[in-house]
């Protein structure tokens, strides 16, 4: 496999995340290690790279300059190693995924699990966050591909559907609201709520269409905002707050039991869950990835 030159990797990661710590993580060697190859790289060049700030770096504008030409130096080593690889019948490389955390936590890693199955010699990164950080990875180059449940406003990225999705309200099966049933718009404006932190797609999306339907969301009782599906449920379970949620993301906890919906006649809201990158033709792995899932998707 080819390799870029470590010193150069070094940096990469460090000025990437902003964090010495990560990068030695990532790398897996000391931090003190990351450190001698950030100045020995200094000295070459001549300039600093990074100002340091007690535990926070930033990069100077050398290192920003740098940082712009190590990242197309990265892709073309990851884009050679693919086609070399493929002279040998071999499908191998690195490929790291961002997805906003419904996608993350309940589409993708069955999705994944196949495709490295199928391809033993590919590493598999995914990192998890909102639409909204998913959005800023891919202009940091930090993803080369993202699943995202809503659009932004940016003709810079380039979506494309691959999944319909439904949000539901969902409360614990012993909920006082239960013993109310028909259960009407007006009676669930009185409830409490657990929403997503801001940025959330999810948000987004439920917040659009309380609007058409005269509701404002900030007349709604609203003590508690958490960041994943996972959390929310729990908390559910826990309280009378009601959530909105993906249908993959409580399917599970609907059919044990765990969960209720509350259906509200004439109030549906429907989403789609989109694929993310940036403009331009897509090329090696995040190209065959795609491909994959397509074909996957309609099986």
């Amino acid at each position: 496999m080819l390799e870029v030159n470590f010193r150069i990797k070094v940096f990469y990661h460090a000025a990437r995340d902003l964090s010495f710590t990560k990068a030695s993580r990532e790398l897996n060697i000391s931090q003190p290690a990351v450190s001698k190859h950030i100045q020995e790289l200094e000295n070459t060049i001549g300039q600093a790279l990074f100002l340091r700030n007690g535990s926070r770096i930033l990069l100077t504008e050398a290192g920003a300059t740098l940082m712009e030409s190590v990242k197309v130096i990265i892709h073309e080593y990851e884009l050679a190693d693919y086609k070399l690889g493929l002279l040998n019948n071999q499908i191998r490389g690195n490929l790291v995924i961002g997805a906003s955390t419904t996608l993350a936590q309940y589409i993708l890693p069955k999705l994944i699990a196949k495709f490295s199955e199928k391809n033993p010699l590919i590493n598999i990164k995914l990192f998890t966050g909102n639409t909204a950080q998913v959005d800023r990875w891919l202009y940091e180059r930090k993803i080369g591909l993202g699943f995202v449940e809503g659009i932004a406003e940016d003709q810079s990225l380039k979506y494309n559907k691959i999944l319909d999705d439904q949000l539901i309200w969902v409360a614990r099966t012993n909920h006082p609201l239960f013993k109310q049933l028909p259960i009407c718009l007006d009676e669930l404006k009185k409830q409490e709520f657990i929403f997503r932190e801001p940025g959330s797609g999810t948000n987004d999306i439920v917040f659009q269409k309380f609007s058409e339907n005269d509701i404002n969301a900030r007349d709604l009782v609203n003590r508690v905002q958490m960041s994943s599906s996972e959390s929310i449920k729990q908390y559910i379970r826990y309280s009378n707050a009601i959530g909105i949620l993906s249908k993959y993301a409580v399917q599970n906890d609907l059919e044990n039991g765990i969960l209720k919906q509350i259906e509200v006649e004439g109030f549906e809201i429907n989403r789609e869950l989109y694929l993310v990158h940036l403009h331009g033709e897509l090329s090696g792995l995040p190209k065959q990835f795609i491909r994959f899932i397509n074909q996957a998707l309609t099986e």
